[in-house]
């Protein structure tokens, strides 16, 4: 083929890219359902909690240092409240086998970081862990919210996920 009768070719094409690109044109992106979603071994079946719901939960604050060393006041709910909303059995409930249970927490990007089961459970461990929505009285910005994972007394924030999307309670295998 000759340059000319590709050229209306690679005008259609590049109008084509334009016109999707427009507002409006572009297919839509579905927006990641609001809330938390909890499933896993422990629960009779996936539990998406609400924004309104996670708001009856009983609040709690933390006070740990951010990326840049500053101390911060954060607010939400524990992941063991979380928990016990969703039906999922901790503490004194856990069966015995439920000690070699964990939590995957993943968030909108990807990234997840691994909780026990136990170590989260009031009855076993003496921090809170919580599912913060607002940082210092604010909410949190839209980098690490709406919720995110606050570990109070971890050296490194590496398990402190932020755009939480879901938890998921998984059965270790020997």
């Amino acid at each position: 083929m000759s340059p000319v009768t590709l050229a209306p070719a690679r005008f259609l094409i590049t109008l084509a890219v334009c016109l999707l690109a427009l507002p409006g044109l572009a297919p839509a992106q579905t927006p990641a359902p609001a809330g938390v979603e909890v499933s896993g071994a422990n629960l009779a079946q996936p539990v998406r909690l609400s924004p309104a719901a996670l708001a009856k939960l009983p609040r709690q604050q933390v006070v740990r240092p951010d990326h840049d060393g500053k101390k911060r006041t954060y607010s939400g709910v524990a992941l063991s409240a979380v928990f016990t909303a969703a039906g999922a059995k901790l503490g004194a409930d856990l069966p015995r086998k439920g000690m070699a249970h964990y939590v995957l927490v993943s968030a909108a990007d990807g990234y997840q970081a691994v909780f026990a089961l136990a170590e989260l459970s009031p009855d076993f461990a003496t921090r809170t862990v919580l599912l913060a929505d607002r940082c210092d009285g604010q909410p949190l910005p839209a980098t690490a919210g709406p919720y995110q994972v606050i570990v109070p007394d971890e050296k490194k924030m590496g398990r402190c996920v932020r755009q939480v999307q879901s938890l998921r309670i998984v059965a270790a295998r020997p």
